[in-house]
């Protein structure tokens, strides 16, 4: 399955020398979620959020490219499975998207979760499938630096809440982010931060705001949460309800600890299976392309081939034939020719375009395509056996 259901334009783009409170004024502004940073038209990264609450910084002067945060960009066409491993081996709640070499959008770690427990392989799976997140018992009186602290050394965006040894509140990133840096009112329904945000309590500097108790940011009240014999899938359907990317796992009254995304992407991540077919070119070398193109095309191929193993489930071997025609003009139009080889059974496809690596893409998808057609047919036709 490929990312492309869950490719968002839910971003702005600032560079590198604008200031913090221009990149929240933007956000605000055109209610975008992210910002990518470039300098000069190249793409330097996110900005690295957990630092600003650390900073003693003036917004208003300090300049975004001190909290940048260097991520990988993805293919729209990327497999769901391997980019849950990546934003889980990255640690990413983010990730950009591109399409010609050119950013088209970003990916949420928690959409990728939402394909990745709707592939046949995670059927069954329970919330204990995951692994749990328990950190520092943090009490409503504490002070909201420590959970500032918590959350930048422990790497985590949401924190549960205890009075007396019982679970009273869970507190977020953007829970303090909006105190601090009067985050959008129209990006959270909660009537008592939107007040806050709106007086001067919301620009007390760093230091007041760290002796300030939890309870003045927590949400408290009507408390999201999943039993850990929930199946995996009602808990990232909640997550995505509540826009939220961390739930509390409670079992009859009793906490047993945060559900993040970033372990749901890890389980999906290991499905990942070693590949059972070999690729052939034909053709390949003797055509006039730059390295860069090989390189392309042979990783299209590889990322392509994986996706076509869920549809064949036994061994195969590919062979792709590439010829290239040069037309009026000087321009070169491609034909591809694939030939799949499994036990007893062939399958072929073919496409032409002008563009080369898309020729190539499109031939793999009438191969799906068809290998999905037999399977179907293979269910009720016993003359006619699935791949």
């Amino acid at each position: 399955m490929e990312i492309a259901p869950a490719i968002k334009e839910d971003f702005i783009v600032l560079d590198d020398e604008a200031t913090v409170s221009k990149i929240i004024g933007e956000l605000t502004q055109f209610e975008k979620r992210i910002g990518l940073v470039f300098r000069n038209n190249k793409y330097l990264g996110l900005v690295e959020k957990r630092k600003l609450l650390k900073s003693k910084i003036d917004p208003t002067e300090t300049k975004i490219k001190n909290y940048v945060q260097s991520t990988p960009i993805v293919s729209e066409h990327a497999d769901v499975i391997e980019t849950a491993y990546l934003m889980y081996q990255s640690d990413l709640e983010y990730v950009p998207v591109e399409r010609n070499k050119e950013i088209v959008g970003v990916l949420r770690a928690i959409d990728v979760a939402s394909l990745g427990v709707n592939l046949p392989e995670a059927k069954g799976w329970k919330v204990t499938k995951a692994k749990f997140v328990k950190v520092k018992n943090i009490t409503k009186d504490d002070n909201i630096s420590t959970v500032i602290d918590l959350m930048h050394n422990e790497g985590i965006d949401h924190v549960p809440i205890f009075d007396q040894g019982k679970l009273y509140g869970v507190i977020s990133y953007k829970d303090i982010l909006r105190k601090y840096l009067n985050w959008s009112p129209r990006r959270d329904v909660s009537r008592k931060f939107n007040v806050m945000a709106s007086t001067k309590s919301a620009e007390v500097d760093s230091s007041k705001l760290g002796s300030l108790p939890v309870s003045d940011f927590s949400t408290n009240d009507n408390i999201s949460s999943i039993a850990s014999t929930n199946s995996l899938k009602e808990a990232v359907n909640l997550m995505l309800t509540k826009n939220i990317s961390s739930l509390p796992v409670v079992d009859k009254g009793e906490y047993q600890g945060m559900l993040v995304v970033k372990y749901i992407l890890r389980d999906i991540a290991s499905l990942k299976i070693p590949k059972n077919f070999n690729i052939r070119f034909v053709g390949l070398n003797s055509l006039k392309l730059e390295p860069h193109q090989i390189y392309n095309i042979k990783k299209i191929a590889s990322n392509e081939s994986f996706k076509l193993q869920r549809q064949i489930k036994n061994n195969f071997e590919l062979v792709i034939h590439i010829k290239g025609y040069e037309k009026e003009g000087g321009r070169d139009k491609y034909s591809v020719h694939m030939r799949v080889e499994g036990p007893g059974k062939i399958l072929t496809s073919s496409q032409d375009d002008w563009d080369i690596e898309t020729a190539v893409r499109k031939t793999f998808n009438n191969a799906k395509n068809n290998a999905g057609t037999r399977n179907k047919r293979g269910k009720h036709e016993k003359s006619f056996p699935p791949f």
